[in-house]
């Protein structure tokens, strides 16, 4: 699954998907979280500046290389990737801010055009208004940001009701000035990411309330930032039969609320052993391919918000194939891919999908790394 703490916690079931965890940027645990879902707030550290100068979030000169919708729009061309104009990039690892990212992309030998990052959702203020350390982590991130949003926070998925009622309408307008005032406006935000994971907090289990949800929360933070650019994002290889009626589209919002059509791709129940097991899982329904077909067909972009290797999984060792076929993949669909981030991760329990750390607790991949670095860094 996909929320992810800079730590990179990340626990996993035999179905293949892992826990939500909230984002906190050091993972400081409150009493109300729970053990699937701990609860987090960011340290008093991370928080914005009442008296920090406007120039620190941005200034008209960095406008150009911030757009989400001017570096989407550059022509990319079929057959190479990331080439001059292709979107390419990762979440910070251990800690989600500019510096960790930059480590990322220096060790791979390219800069990265996006960084991804995830909001703080211990209450309905903390992931809208009270979010603005999200953003000042990577005040001097001169690329585009990914934001993933959930739609209710942590343990509330009762709320999806209120919110699909309109009752947290003006929580939405203010995540939309919040993105704005800081600067970051004209950015993706993945709003209610990974719906169809089954321990996701709002999962769709009732369609009709959870498209509701998402159609008022699309129109009242586009209400207050009209250059937002949103991501509607599936969990790859399979939606629970309880859920949007066991196939994720059943929950498409519809083309009017939707910019972008993403997939979360790991290498793990199924992993991928060979060419074809991949091929074949890519075409399969909640599969890579068979969503960006459905995409092409609603006339959007295309997007791959999370990937990596998983040797915590089905595997039980990393697979730099799995690097280089998505890597192909990539390069075959790169007109209308909008954007592909890495996902690493280091954290005890997790994915352990880093690539070039090396300290204690990280799994070592090198061979995926070896193939990553030569791929993506060229």
């Amino acid at each position: 699954m996909a929320d992810e703490p800079p730590r990179g916690l990340r626990s996993w079931w035999p179905a293949g998907v892992g826990a939500l965890a909230l984002l906190a940027v050091l993972g400081v645990v409150q009493a109300t979280g729970t053990a699937d879902h701990p609860a987090a707030t960011p340290p008093a550290s991370s928080a914005p500046s009442a008296a920090a100068p406007a120039g620190s979030r941005g200034s008209p000169s960095s406008a150009e290389s911030r757009s989400a919708r001017r570096l989407i729009a550059l022509p990319r061309v079929d057959g190479t990737w990331p080439g001059p104009n292709g979107m390419s990039g990762v979440n910070g690892d251990p800690l989600f801010d500019t510096a960790h990212v930059n480590a990322f992309c220096t060790a791979r030998g390219r800069p990265c055009r996006i960084a991804k990052t995830y909001t703080d959702r211990a209450s309905w203020e903390s992931m809208t208004a009270g979010t603005g350390w999200t953003f000042d982590l990577f005040s001097d991130f001169e690329g585009m940001l990914v934001v993933s949003q959930g739609l209710v926070p942590i343990g509330a998925s009762a709320d999806l009701a209120a919110c699909a009622n309109g009752e947290r309408d003006r929580d939405w307008r203010n995540f939309g000035s919040l993105m704005t005032s800081l600067g970051r406006g004209d950015s993706v935000v993945r709003l209610g990411w990974e719906f169809n994971e089954k321990t996701s907090p709002w999962r769709a289990d009732d369609p009709a309330t959870w498209i509701a949800c998402y159609r008022r929360a699309a129109t009242n933070i586009r209400a207050t930032d009209p250059d937002v650019l949103l991501d509607w994002t599936i969990n790859a290889h399979g939606t629970p039969a309880g859920v949007c009626g066991g196939v994720s589209t059943n929950c498409y919002p519809g083309d009017a609320y939707v910019d972008i059509v993403g997939i979360d791709n790991y290498d793990h129940y199924p992993w991928s052993p060979t060419r074809a097991a991949f091929d074949r899982t890519a075409a399969d329904p909640e599969g890579l391919s068979w969503l960006y077909s459905f995409a092409r067909a609603h006339g959007k972009l295309f997007s791959v918000g999370e990937w990596g290797v998983v040797p915590t999984g089905d595997a039980g060792r990393e697979n730099p194939s799995f690097v280089a076929w998505m890597h192909a993949w990539f390069a075959d669909h790169a007109e209308h891919l909008a954007y592909e981030a890495y996902f690493s991760d280091c954290g005890e329990g997790g994915v352990q999908s880093s690539l070039f750390r090396t300290d204690a607790g990280c799994f070592p991949n090198p061979g995926s790394a070896a193939v990553y670095r030569n791929l993506f860094g060229a």
